[in-house]
């Protein structure tokens, strides 16, 4: 099960840096399409944990977490990046 969570943790990573490379190249769509944007990516998280999770309650928890823990290093790094 670590093991799991820590290659889960892995894979979530790179997917949200995927995002961001994503969001940062279209940077002039409007705030719709962004937002759809990470609809899709959230979702393609909580299938990816699903696969891995095989509990639909804990992939959800786990895609929920990925996404805060994503937010706000983003908006930290953005504060650092400004100043």
């Amino acid at each position: 099960m670590k093991f799991t969570l820590g290659l889960l943790s892995c894979i979530h990573i790179i997917l949200w840096s995927g995002y961001s490379v994503i969001e940062w190249l279209s940077n002039k769509d409007s705030l719709l399409a962004k937002s759809i944007l990470l609809l899709m990516f959230f979702y393609l998280s909580y299938l990816i944990a699903m696969t891995f999770m095989e509990k639909r309650k804990a992939a959800i928890i786990f895609s929920i977490s990925s996404l805060i823990t994503y937010v706000i290093s983003y908006r930290v790094l953005l504060l650092f990046v400004i100043v």
